[in-house]
């Protein structure tokens, strides 16, 4: 009978009455919701944590670039495994010295793709796409070894590459319901 009188009621009055529904009953709500989206989970990885552009300005200014990084594993790539931050930015770890180095593919078999983790190692070099005499940056990077040019290290599209020390899995201890 209900249903019956709702289709019955005129528009006008139909839409003032979802109206009050709406307003009554959903807005308490979703104000609720957003209050919490403030301090909704995130990531394992802060958006504070330090990214790999920060760490090319580091350089600039004290000659140092960190060694300490929590980042994405991306993919192994021949006798390196990638990693990235949260802007999308590469870093490259040398993890063998060659293709039958079996140690070292034992040592990297548990990353995951994805999975966060914190990453050490020592800065060996970089990877640079140099400009042709057109103008255009060339596909194909060239690796470099340090001491470099340090105009080089600190642009955007340089990549540094660390050999690979150690890495952990970075875990919550937040509990996510």
């Amino acid at each position: 009978m209900k249903i019956l009188t709702i289709v019955m009621m005129p528009f006008r009055e139909w839409f003032l009455s979802l109206f009050l529904f709406l307003f009554l009953f959903e807005l308490p709500f979703y104000s609720f919701v957003s209050a919490e989206t403030d301090s909704k989970y995130s990531g394992p990885i802060s958006r504070t944590e330090k990214r790999i552009l920060d760490g090319k300005l580091e350089y600039q200014k004290t000659g140092n670039f960190p060694l300490e990084w929590k980042l994405y594993f991306k993919a192994k790539q021949g006798d390196f495994v990638v990693f990235y931050d949260l802007n999308g930015d590469e870093i490259h770890f040398r993890y063998r010295r060659n293709k039958f180095d079996l140690d070292a593919e034992f040592f990297v078999k548990d990353l995951f793709v994805g999975n966060p983790y914190l990453v050490k190692g020592e800065w060996i070099g970089y990877y640079v796409y140099s400009i042709d005499e057109r103008g255009k940056r060339s596909s194909l990077p060239t690796p470099k070894k340090l001491p470099g040019d340090k105009n080089e290290i600190v642009e955007k599209q340089t990549i540094p590459i660390f050999q690979l020390k150690e890495y952990a899995e970075i875990r919550t201890d937040d509990l996510l319901y």
